[in-house]
């Protein structure tokens, strides 16, 4: 199967008289807008043009390795950029205007550098680079979510002044890029407008309708190209409407066929995908829309740069760094999406709940009745209480019969909604595969748990050791919220046991159940005691005044 490197190969020879730009062309530029021409003299400091083949000649010359500012198939793309270097098609193109502008304190990653084969007039491919590697680079694809961005401002501008030099040109980039290539020419005066001939976005988001109008969408969308690869999330984050879309096979799997190296092609053209987007993408696409739009644009606007600045933490620049902090940085992380900011916590639940159970969650959390009782530490209190005493009713048993429950509910619920879902779509199967997947999954799970010698208590303790480490978690966040030093004492010290709890029932043998639970039981009721006595000294006060 040929991608675009093998492309490259079987038309390099022939120059774009002999065969007229085409949507396999902008692929190959989008993908050479990545290139790290920083160590350029002539293209990053100054005004110069330079051919690619002079540009990979200069790199290859001083010992400078072939770039690519994407943590993605580094390889493919060292091949392409030789093989494009070497042919006679884009060996000639002339790389001018490169822009390079990286701001972390205002979350700004932009890059663009125009290709033509003439860089004093003509026509031109202005290709726009999508997100590096830098956390400030994401977090400027989520900003997109609540405002216009600094890049989209810089795509304006760069387009405009090349236009200023080339009689016609084309827009276009890949993920980010993609955006910024609509964008850009979307908001162009009519007479610089109509000297766009065509706009490209490669697996490129859309817009937040919140933030920018759709007019402007549906003026560009009679010269725009859309492609994504059949696995698309990031393409279909505010799915631009788009009329001339194409679904394209890769030879990747997942959130991997992000790489448009990886893009199939078949007789010069790319290779369309007949069967259209994967079902678990369709269902991530879905999932992620509704969580977006359940959340507030002021709320997304906190939620993110907290997210975000919590990742650059300690200095930290890029994704790589991030990840090579381990169990440190996701700490950071959790802080915020688990902290004292209830936004947050609503927020980040709202994502697994678009995504597996179509916000049936949030709707159960919005009745009046779980409501108030989220309100009340009266009630969480005495719940907490009344857990207690049915522990020391029945202590060997109180395990076994919540996860039992648990397992049961999730399981039929999970069944539920997809056989509804499917009777709505007139029982057609394909669109929700996923939500079978999961039912499937949870089905096959419990019976295992049920069935199966030693399962159940290997189950129950994993599922338990959660409950109690979230419970060893919200006695120390109430720890961080309340200014009564007794309070606080005695909550942090019922955080460690909470969590000294949950890590005993993950080792524990099955005979020392009975007086484990009795412990467990002895902490709840104390831990209800605490929100009791919260609420009474809160109501005290209210009756003094």
């Amino acid at each position: 199967m040929d991608n675009i490197t093998d492309y490259v190969r079987w038309y390099g020879a022939i120059d774009f008289e002999g065969r007229p730009f085409t949507r396999v062309d902008n692929i190959v530029l989008s993908q050479l807008a990545y290139l790290d021409l920083k160590d350029i003299p002539e293209l990053y400091s100054g005004d110069g043009a330079m051919t690619i083949k002079d540009a990979v000649g200069y790199l290859t010359a001083h010992g400078i390795s072939i770039r690519k500012m994407a943590p993605d198939d580094s390889i493919r793309f060292t091949n392409l950029v030789k093989a494009c270097a070497n042919s006679k098609r884009f060996g000639n193109l002339y790389i001018s205007s490169f822009s390079d502008v990286f701001n972390e304190e205002d979350s700004i990653q932009f890059s663009a550098m125009t290709f033509s084969p003439d860089p004093k007039g003509g026509w031109a491919y202005v290709g726009f680079r999508g997100t590096d590697s830098t956390i400030a680079g994401w977090k400027e694809d989520f900003m997109m979510s609540f405002m216009l961005t600094s890049s989209q401002k810089m795509a304006a501008d760069y387009v405009k002044k090349s236009l200023e030099t080339f009689d016609t040109i084309m827009t276009g980039g890949h993920s980010k890029g993609g955006n910024l290539a609509i964008y850009s020419a979307a908001v162009l005066p009519d007479e610089l407008f109509n000297r766009v001939e065509h706009i490209y976005t490669n697996d490129g988001p859309g817009f937040c309708p919140e933030v920018l109008k759709e007019d402007l969408i549906k003026r560009a969308n009679p010269k725009t190209t859309r492609i994504i690869p059949q696995f698309s999330v990031v393409g279909n984050v505010f799915a631009p409407k788009v009329d001339d879309s194409h679904v394209i096979k890769s030879d990747k799997q997942m959130g991997d066929q992000h790489e448009l190296c990886s893009w199939l092609i078949d007789h010069g053209d790319i290779m369309l995908a007949p069967e259209g987007l994967d079902p678990i993408a369709e269902k991530i696409n879905t999932g992620f829309d509704k969580w977006i739009y359940s959340v507030d644009i002021d709320e997304r606007k906190r939620f993110i740069n907290a997210l975000f600045d919590a990742m650059s933490d300690d200095g930290t620049l890029t994704v790589e760094q991030f990840s090579a902090q381990g169990t440190k940085a996701w700490e950071r992380v959790l802080n915020v999406v688990m902290g004292d900011d209830e936004g947050f916590r609503i927020a980040a639940a709202s994502l697994p709940d678009q995504l597996l159970l179509d916000g049936a969650g949030k709707k159960v959390a919005k009745t009046g009745l779980v409501r108030q009782f989220r309100k009340s530490d009266l009630a969480k209190g005495l719940a907490m209480i009344l857990a207690g005493l049915v522990i020391f009713l029945i202590p060997e048993a109180f395990m076994f019969l919540f996860v039992s429950i648990l397992l049961c509910a999730a399981t039929i619920i999970s069944i539920v909604l997809c056989v509804k879902k499917m009777k709505k779509d007139n029982w057609n199967f394909q669109p929700h595969l996923v939500d079978a997947t999961v039912a499937s999954a949870l089905l096959a799970t419990t019976v295992i748990t049920f069935v199966k010698e030693g399962a159940f208590f290997v189950m129950a303790s994993g599922i338990f050791a959660a409950l109690l480490f979230a419970c060893a978690y919200n006695c120390f966040a109430r720890a961080k919220k309340t200014h009564n030093k007794p309070f606080v004492i005695t909550l942090i010290i019922m955080s460690a046991i909470w969590a000294v709890s949950g890590i005993y029932i993950l080792f524990a043998p099955e005979n020392t159940l009975a007086v484990y639970m009795i412990i467990v039981g002895v902490l709840a009721i104390v831990d209800g005691l605490i929100r009791v006595l919260k609420a009474y000294r809160i109501r005290h006060r209210w009756y003094v005044k």
